[in-house]
């Protein structure tokens, strides 16, 4: 019994731990993002109600990290503040502003398609914190979980294993609907900026980091789903 306590012990300070990389990287990435990103729509909404209210109402969505592989000459032109010194500047990334006509558009409408010109996108891009926001209210019942099996020195609920598995997949699919979701901006970039010497990658660009991450939970998942059957297997034959 107390191998089996130490085991469990272990493996709480493993899920903590994996708990807290997993909050610092959301604070660090997803919420940033989501601040800069909350900024940018309450000033594209504020255009978009004085635009409609003129009785001219427009389209106004952004297009962001769009990624750039060739630029104008004279894309950008630097002044050095040390005399002598030479400054060049590489465009790597893009962050567009598109407005377009769009006449009898609702001004809900417009909101809605405030990101990449598209309702679906915009959900979409919504859909990556609320993922993550449940990862996180599973990992918490995780630990909840562990601690409670700890104290009471009895096996690990078979729960832990369905929570585990949606973590797995829900870290795979916040990726790849994040990488469809620039896949999208940037096609459209490249339409929008075709003939003005920029040159957009429209390829689909997956952070294989996360996927391998998701892959490692789910075979966490199994290896644990294993070793309960194991476990219940050991009792029945006793």
């Amino acid at each position: 019994m107390q191998n089996k306590k130490t085991l469990l012990q272990r493996l709480l300070v493993i899920y903590i731990t994996f708990f807290i990389v997993l909050v610092a990287s959301i604070a660090h990435s997803v919420l940033t993002d989501f601040t800069r990103g909350a900024a940018e729509g309450v000033e594209l909404g504020e255009d978009i109600a004085e635009k409609w209210s003129s009785g001219t109402p427009r389209m106004i969505y952004m297009l962001d990290n769009i990624r750039i592989t060739e630029t104008p000459d004279d894309a950008i032109r630097i002044a050095p503040a040390t005399p002598g010194a030479e400054v060049r500047a590489e465009v790597k990334r893009l962050g567009l502003v598109v407005e377009e006509p769009a006449p009898g558009a609702s001004p809900l409408s417009l909101a809605f398609r405030s990101i990449g010109g598209s309702g679906w996108l915009y959900a979409l891009v919504l859909l990556g914190p609320l993922f993550y926001a449940v990862i996180i209210v599973l990992m918490f019942m995780i630990i909840h979980s562990l601690r409670r099996s700890i104290r009471e020195e009895r096996t690990l609920d078979r729960r832990n294993v369905w929570y585990l598995r949606s973590i797995g997949l829900l870290t795979i699919a916040a990726e790849l609907i994040g990488s469809a979701v620039d896949w999208v901006m940037s096609r459209r970039a490249a339409e929008l900026l075709a003939g003005n010497g920029y040159a957009v990658n429209t390829g689909f660009h997956v952070s294989y980091s996360m996927v391998i991450m998701g892959i490692l939970i789910l075979f966490a998942a199994e290896v644990f789903a294993i070793g309960q059957n194991l476990s219940e297997e050991q009792k029945l034959t006793i």
